[in-house]
């Protein structure tokens, strides 16, 4: 009987130990089941975090034409600009008062290419020792096909003889607004991200 008590006792337990491991076993599978989806979750979260995050401060944002003040690190202007843009300079020669233009375009690569210069008159160096096709049209002298490549301007400015500078033939600064002798540079900055200062 003692035995048969053991049997009993022991083919309870089993059971027992049975129905115990089965809960156990669909339990883990629920949770197995919700794992994939959770996780399809998270996996949408970091796809749209990591996009948001390259969109904000890594995506190309285009290109921007700036003129700094070293001296006062200051950015006195900041305009969108693309390759094949073209910018003009206009001076007033210091000593013999004449106009002074400069024409350049935005090569590919995001420099400035230096094209014509045209000039209200003629000696002292005017037209410039330079091998290129010079005409005078308009009482101007004009010298073109120059193709001197510029990174950057880097300029002391005139708030007397240095006067405005043109991108596709619209004023976009006056030269004139800064203080005398100002140390500026100008240059064309590739943005990342559109919510970056760079």
């Amino acid at each position: 009987m003692a035995r048969k008590g053991a049997a009993q006792k022991q083919s309870k337990t089993a059971a027992a130990l049975f129905y115990m491991q089965r809960e156990k076993v669909q339990e883990k599978g629920l949770a197995m089941r919700k794992l994939p989806r959770y996780t399809g979750i998270g996996i949408l979260i970091f796809i749209a975090m990591a996009g948001f995050f390259w969109w904000a401060f890594f995506m190309p944002a285009g290109t921007v034409f700036q003129l700094y003040d070293r001296e006062r690190d200051l950015v006195v202007l900041s305009v969108p600009i693309h390759a094949g843009d073209r910018l003009s300079l206009e001076i007033e020669h210091s000593f013999e008062h004449i106009p002074w233009f400069e024409y350049y375009t935005v090569t590919e690569d995001f420099q400035f290419n230096l094209d014509a210069i045209a000039v209200a008159g003629y000696g002292a160096g005017i037209p410039a020792e330079m091998d290129v096709p010079t005409r005078i049209e308009g009482g101007m002298v004009w010298m073109e096909e120059i193709n001197s490549v510029f990174p950057r301007f880097s300029w002391i400015t005139s708030d007397k003889y240095m006067k405005t500078f043109t991108l596709n033939e619209q004023e976009i600064f006056d030269f004139r607004s800064l203080p005398d002798a100002s140390k500026i540079r100008g240059k064309i900055i590739k943005r990342r991200g559109y919510l970056s200062d760079v």
